[in-house]
């Protein structure tokens, strides 16, 4: 199956910060304004070309992302929860920004070094994998499928990414594991 990845639009968190919202809710921030001509412009790309179906994280800027794309495309659009971000505490509770970007890098070390713990507070990798996997499966059929999702998504099927992948940036690549 070959894959168009394509990362969210840059999230515009400037409402929710002003009203100190929790995670949660951030995950309803739309991408910037600013943001939207740069993804109208990578839709025109010829990466897109021949795919299936689009499928798209639940996440606001995800889906915000995926619509502009699809626009141009007409493609089915399926929103497939499984698609969401890293889970940085498996309890459910809230963390401070502090604690959660400490277990992001500490995630991130793993990622980088090949490891799995067992006994960490929030989602490994093998977990985040395994989820994404599970939600390709559904959609083995197809050739090709445009993914709109983020970073940490990408990161799970193809491994660790020294320099990333931008807001709004695609990668194309083929995953067979499904």
């Amino acid at each position: 199956m070959e894959i168009v990845f394509v990362r969210h639009g840059v999230p515009d968190y400037r409402l929710s910060d002003e009203r100190k919202m929790t995670q949660l809710e951030k995950d309803y921030a739309p991408i910037t304004r600013e943001c939207i001509p740069f993804i109208k412009s990578q839709s025109e790309l010829p990466a897109f070309s021949g795919a299936d179906i689009i499928i798209s994280s639940p996440y606001t800027r995800a889906l915000q992302t995926a619509e502009i794309i699809n626009r141009r495309h007409r493609l089915e659009l399926f929103v497939e929860h499984d698609l969401r971000e890293w889970i940085a505490d498996l309890s459910g509770g809230y963390i401070e920004l502090k604690e959660r970007d400490r277990r992001w890098k500490e995630y991130r070390s793993f990622l980088k070094g090949g490891e799995n713990p067992t006994t960490v507070t929030y989602e490994t990798t093998n977990n985040l994998r395994s989820r994404v996997i599970n939600v390709l499966k559904k959609y083995r059929n197809c050739n090709k499928i445009v993914v709109v999702a983020h970073f940490n998504v990408l990161e799970s099927l193809i491994g660790y990414q020294e320099n990333g992948i931008s807001c709004g940036e695609i990668m194309s690549f083929h995953f067979e594991e499904v």
